[in-house]
């Protein structure tokens, strides 16, 4: 089975000259003149109305535990005595239990959109908080939008290509992209939610559907999965849960769902489902506790109609909560000591797993969590290091691994997003064992023997990787055990490099290229030869980043550690990739000049030496959603190249939102769209990036339990249209928002010494009452910690925290919300709206502050 369908489009050509129009106007930019705001709707899932926010922050306090009894307090209102079941100042008792050794007592209460679970103990008051965003089930609604009926984002099938009307709505206006504008033009992705642990792996996982229901598999031949109810009926049906014998009170209303994740990023469903013509509904928390056999437990919190009161059974009572509903909890396979006893083990890993390696505090809570949840998805999508493309259960699942699970750009990824989260040590773990398991004594990947023959750039990104790791832990142990196999991958390609050189004269386009598949879904195993494919340039350009990188950390390396073998290696992998870059470069000038005169005129940038006669309009799928985005990806460092495959997008009239188009379809295969990501964070306008960020959050995922397709029908498209693979949701897709938070937060560039803070953040996050912190954020320079926060008298107050020291310079981005400009700094030099701070200046002085006015 194909990994993807193979499309391909042609767009009209009367839109090559309104495209090229747009882009000498610069349709990419924030239009100067722009003084319409856009439509905005509210945020739900991180949404408090006055004074909710404060409530829910209230310090509890308990003692006198005693036979299922405790005195508690809020603040510091009297105390009362409290049995589970009693409430305090809108706080519900929930149980009292022994955790640890230690007396606790779980209260739960909810406000309007949201909620919260605290853990009470005598001796240390708080223990432990777990936001939720489900609050009062009446609240729940499909997401609206609001959006003029001239840019509304509906479903045109099949696709007609054309400008980027609903992405320039937003670039074109004065506000920068964020989820309340960008949200507010189209329906939203209804996803599946994921519980696991990071044992049990996906045949361990439950995914859960929009009303609660638990989505599972039949179990097929050796071990793999077809999507497919059980025969036997759902694993977990919250209907079973509920009080009385009439479906229909709680039956699921398409839309009315709010799919979360406990905590915004825990492997904890936390699903409300709202019925407005019954006026009841229940939520549904499932979670699955540590172990590899471990069996999933979960609650449902069900409004009951008063006329339902006489349905309850014997010693069931129900509580009435502040919007007037009157809740009864149930539970399953469990008791509520069990539930939360193992709720709080799940809630205080995660939480240590994040704050432990790099705490962040944004303005925007809900984004933070999308790239929290990512790696969180990712890791209970393993099996312990083993790998996998699919998230949870689903079609890509492979047991034992083989084929996809071992997609090479999946696992890249993986790593690549840990690595920038700080997680670089733990990831050296998953590295190795992949290196040792699924390279072959060739240095070919194992997948490539299978189903599929992937592309050699992927060698490229795991040098890259390598250098990276080095970079960021300077583990000389970890990088000695990765060497072996990494020698063997990049004898592997460069010997593909070599068959190049001899086979072509000097002055042929192919000269110095590397042959080899572009795409898994486009390789053979029988048929990987010099002439089965063009010669992508994205294969060259990973080839020579992954050994410049290389050689630089082996000079590193061997600097550090006194090994002239090391850097004997350094010096002759550097001269490798110094000509390479050379040859590359010859063959892209030459193939640009032989471009049809219509592709010279348009300046597109062309795929492969013998890409120079096309209409600028056309684009075929795979250009637009995968070879593009390898080539992004490789930070070639010629931004007319860049910029030249994003015109080319553009004239083909292939982008929705700022995120490619897949062919005919309404659709986007975000699995690749870090490359759209990493493309245009380095350019100098951030707005493009922040579009492409949110609708990646908006619209190809779940925005409330991130569940991520490969594929996403765009907008308002759901588990179960068209292919079981394309709605799969996979490891890539949902990283994609955990490489671009870190992006926007800390951006280094590949060929400079020079690292950006705060490069792409909104404008609205630097207004007064907000702040940006980041605590251990790790970059080849040195780790680096800083707090942006409003001054008096219109400045800003940045403090920049390098207590090992900083060997690169320092960009600092600051985005007025009114769009002025900066006008003066303590510390450095002003350059636009952003503050460069050379490395002399941070050497010696662990801590820095800096007024920018």
């Amino acid at each position: 089975m194909k990994r993807r369908t193979f499309l391909t489009a042609a767009s009209a050509a009367s839109l090559a000259a309104s495209a090229v129009r747009a882009q000498r106007q610069g349709s990419a930019s924030p239009s100067a003149e722009a003084s319409y705001a856009p439509k905005r709707i509210e945020n739900d899932y991180v949404r408090f109305l006055p004074g909710e926010r404060e409530t829910l922050s209230a310090q509890l306090s308990c003692g006198n535990f005693g036979v299922g009894t405790v005195a508690a307090k809020v603040g510091r209102a009297e105390q009362k005595n409290l049995k589970p079941g009693d409430t305090i100042d809108g706080w519900t008792l929930k149980a009292i239990f022994s955790m640890n050794g230690t007396e606790t007592a779980v209260f739960e209460k909810h406000v309007t959109h949201a909620g919260e679970i605290v853990y009470v103990t005598e001796v240390e008051g708080v223990i432990l908080r777990i936001p939720k965003g489900v609050g009062s089930l009446a609240s729940i609604r499909p997401r609206p939008t609001n959006a003029p009926e001239t840019v509304k984002f509906v479903r045109q099938a099949p696709y007609v290509p054309g400008p980027d009307k609903l992405g320039n709505y937003i670039l074109h206006s004065n506000e920068d992209p964020c989820y309340e504008n960008v949200a507010a033009l189209g329906a939203e992705y209804i996803g599946y939610s994921l519980v696991g642990n990071e044992q049990a792996g996906p045949l361990g996982s439950l995914f859960l559907e929009a009303d609660g229901t638990s989505r599972q598999l039949n179990k097929g031949p050796a071990g793999e999965s077809a999507w497919a109810p059980d025969l036997a009926g759902a694993l977990f049906d919250p209907s079973r849960l509920t009080p009385g014998n009439d479906p229909s009170v709680y039956e699921y209303l398409p839309g009315y769902s709010k799919r979360t994740l406990l905590g915004g990023y825990l492997p904890v469903a936390d699903t409300g489902v709202w019925n407005p013509q019954s006026r009841a509904g229940y939520e549904v928390i499932v979670l699955l506790p540590e172990g590899v056999d471990a069996q999933p437990i979960g609650r449902v919190r069900s409004v009951v109609p008063e006329w339902m009161l006489k349905h309850l059974r014997p010693g069931e009572h129900v509580v009435k909560e502040a919007d007037g509903l009157l809740y009864l909890d149930r539970y399953w396979h469990t008791s509520p000591e069990g539930f939360f006893n193992a709720l709080a083990g799940v809630g205080n890993y995660w939480q240590h797993s994040f704050n432990d390696h790099m705490r962040v505090e944004i303005p925007d809570e809900w984004l933070l969590n999308a790239a929290r949840a990512g790696i969180m998805l990712a890791r209970c999508s393993y099996r312990g290091l083993e790998p996998s493309y699919q998230v949870g259960e689903g079609a890509y699942t492979k047991i034992p691994e083989r084929s996809h699970a071992l997609f090479p750009v999946s696992f890249y990824e993986f790593i690549w997003a840990h690595q920038l989260w700080n997680r670089a040590d733990s990831a050296d773990r998953y590295f190795q064992n992949y290196l040792h398991k699924y390279i072959l004594p060739d240095g070919n990947f194992l997948y490539n023997t299978q189903d599929q023959v992937e592309g050699p750039l992927n060698a490229g990104v795991f040098l890259w990787n390598s250098a990276r790791a080095y970079d960021y832990t300077h583990d000389f142990e970890a990088l000695q055990k990765r060497l072996p196999t990494l020698r063997r991958m990049l004898d592997y390609v460069l010997k593909r490099y070599e068959y190049s050189k001899t086979t072509f004269r000097p002055d042929d386009r192919h000269y110095g290229l590397i042959w080899g598949s572009p795409e898994a879904d486009l390789g053979e195993v029988n048929n990987d030869f010099p002439n089965s494919h063009p010669y992508y340039y994205q294969n060259a350009a990973w080839t020579w980043r992954g050994l410049k990188e290389h050689a630089r950390c082996l000079d590193l390396a061997g600097q550090e550690h006194n090994s002239n073998d090391l850097r004997d290696e350094a010096k002759h992998l550097a001269g490798v990739a110094s000509e390479m870059r050379t040859l590359v470069e010859r063959s892209l000038q030459a193939t640009q000049a032989a471009q049809n005169p219509a592709m010279r005129a348009a300046g597109i940038t062309s795929f492969t030496p013998d890409d120079i006669h096309r209409k600028p309009e056309e684009l075929s799928s795979y250009e637009n959603h995968r070879f593009m985005m390898d080539w992004f990806t490789a930070d070639w460092g010629d931004q007319q190249l860049d910029v030249g495959h994003l015109r080319h997008r553009e004239l083909a009239g292939q982008q929705i939102m700022g995120l490619h188009t897949d062919g005919d379809w309404p659709r986007t295969s975000n699995f690749m769209a870090h490359g759209t990501l990493a493309v245009k964070i380095r350019q100098e306008n951030y707005r493009p990036f922040l579009l492409t960020l949110y609708s990646l959050c908006c619209y190809a995922a779940d925005s409330g339990n991130r569940y991520s397709p490969e594929d996403a029908f765009v907008p308002g498209s759901h588990p179960g249209e068209g292919s079981p693979y394309g709605w799969s949701a996979v490891i890539n897709s949902v990283l994609q928002p955990t490489l671009g938070l870190r992006w926007l937060l800390c951006y280094e560039e590949s060929d400079r010494d020079l690292c950006h803070l705060q490069k792409a953040a909104p404008k609205h996050w630097f207004a007064q009452g907000q702040r940006i912190k980041v605590e251990n954020c790790p970059t080849r320079f040195g780790k680096i910690s800083w707090n942006t926060q409003p001054a008096s008298g219109g400045s800003w107050s940045v403090v920049i925290e390098t207590p090992q020291g900083f060997r690169g310079d320092l960009m600092i981005h600051i985005h007025p919300p009114n769009g002025r400009k900066l006008t003066s700094t303590s510390v450095g030099q002003l350059q636009g709206n952003a503050v460069l701070i050379e490395r002399g200046q941070i050497q010696g002085k662990p801590t820095l502050e800096l007024r920018v006015q």
